[in-house]
């Protein structure tokens, strides 16, 4: 679902699971480059693949929610990122 670093400490989101990596966020970027995972904040890494749908947020961020039902945040700064993935 996602990649995420919080406190200096890497994880990875899956369904059901969330597990500890080593690799730094622009590592982890890198390696997925031209796949369905983008970078949609300062410190996280979503795949577009699992998006259900996305809202219109405050001070022209987004809300995507993901098909488990979790909600996160797109900054406006990678908004563009957002709509390149999704064909808009």
């Amino acid at each position: 679902y996602y990649f995420e670093v919080v406190d200096d400490r890497s994880f990875f989101y899956t369904q059901g699971e969330v597990y500890e990596a080593k690799e730094k966020l622009y590592e982890f970027e890198r390696l997925c480059a031209g796949s369905a995972l983008f970078r949609c904040s300062k410190s996280m890494i979503l795949n577009a693949e699992k998006i259900d749908y996305v809202r219109p947020s405050l001070s022209g961020r987004f809300e995507a929610v993901l098909s488990n039902g979790e909600k996160v945040i797109v900054s406006r700064k990678y908004v563009a990122n957002l709509k390149r993935m999704l064909g808009v």
